[in-house]
């Protein structure tokens, strides 16, 4: 008898964590949901500032305002009155990152945009090493959350990607190529912009 049978190992698994459609958004991966394994694609990523405030006729709701540069205090009162948005007057400034990516556990193209420091400081440290930096495709990340709200923490673990077999890598390759010929953009994140439709803010 095996050490370990599949069965046993399959009955203590967790849901794998999955995005929401076209977006993987960091609260969606929970210490309940388990892990994400994705694979950066394209050769670019997006970075700018953001400010959260509330849509003016639904208190609830909450709005990102999107900036590619560091905005001044009047910038970020000058954008929220154009798109109806209500901001505190001692509003943080955010910085995020965003990256397209092909989410194992969803098999699909997604968004995927980040504003933690547990996340951002170890993709970063990855995507900083020789080997990493080289040939970033051929890693991937799992992404796993300890914890909730305030206290909740992320763990980003590089490893060989499953790109390195050619039909894994031809799936990912055919499904990016449809989502860039719609329209994708990354660029225009930065600016508030949709990234599936390549339009700006």
């Amino acid at each position: 008898m095996p050490l370990l049978t599949k069965a046993v190992a399959e009955s203590f698994k967790k849901p794998a964590a999955t995005g929401s459609g076209n977006y993987l958004n960091p609260r969606d991966i929970t210490e309940a949901s388990g892990k994400v394994r994705l694979t950066l694609l394209g050769d670019d990523s997006a970075n700018g500032y953001v400010v959260w405030g509330t849509a003016a006729n639904d208190p609830s709701k909450r709005v990102k305002l999107t900036f590619a540069n560091e905005p001044t205090r009047d910038e970020v009162i000058t954008r929220a009155d154009e798109s109806n948005v209500v901001v505190e007057p001692d509003v943080k400034i955010g910085k995020f990152m965003g990256f397209a990516v092909w989410n194992y556990n969803d098999e699909a193209v997604q968004y995927f945009e980040m504003t933690q420091r547990s996340l951002i400081d170890p993709m970063i440290e990855a995507l900083s090493d020789e080997e990493i930096e080289a040939e970033p495709h051929l890693f991937d990340f799992v992404i796993s959350a300890t914890g909730t709200g305030m206290d909740k923490r992320y763990s980003v673990i590089p490893m060989p990607g499953k790109r390195r077999q050619e039909k894994v890598d031809k799936q990912i390759d055919a499904a990016f190529t449809k989502v860039l010929d719609s329209g994708f953009d990354i660029s225009v994140a930065a600016s508030g912009g949709d990234v599936w439709k390549g339009t700006s803010f």
